[in-house]
């Protein structure tokens, strides 16, 4: 019965949750760099007349999406601290609740 309780426990301390989360920003770092990277070629293709609707289009397009990526990866690092405190709460937790397990059953000789 034991062994099979050990092999269930998945998520211990939220590690799942700040792997999947760690993923997804990789993920979309990934998603970002290529489509920067085909936005950017794209407009150094030299296929838009320069000064034309599709050329000013394309160099707004270019300049929100750069701008869009840089503001959400400058947030990250608040994320990461967030998820690093809920990490720390639940060992806290973890580690009172075996520690009062633990306590129950040495019958501590009192008054």
């Amino acid at each position: 019965m034991q062994k099979l309780m050990l092999k269930h426990k998945k998520g211990v301390l939220g590690l799942d949750t700040v792997k999947a989360v760690m993923i997804t920003f990789l993920v979309l770092a990934v998603i970002g760099v290529a489509v920067t990277l085909a936005l950017v070629s794209l407009r150094d293709s030299n296929i838009f007349t320069s000064g034309s609707l599709e050329y000013n289009q394309t160099e707004q397009v270019v300049a929100n999406i750069t701008d869009a990526q840089t503001s959400f990866f400058t947030n990250t690092g608040t994320i990461y601290a967030i998820l690093v405190v809920v990490v720390i709460i639940l060992a806290i937790a973890i580690v009172i609740a075996v520690v009062s397990r633990f306590g129950k059953g040495s019958g501590g000789g009192g008054l």
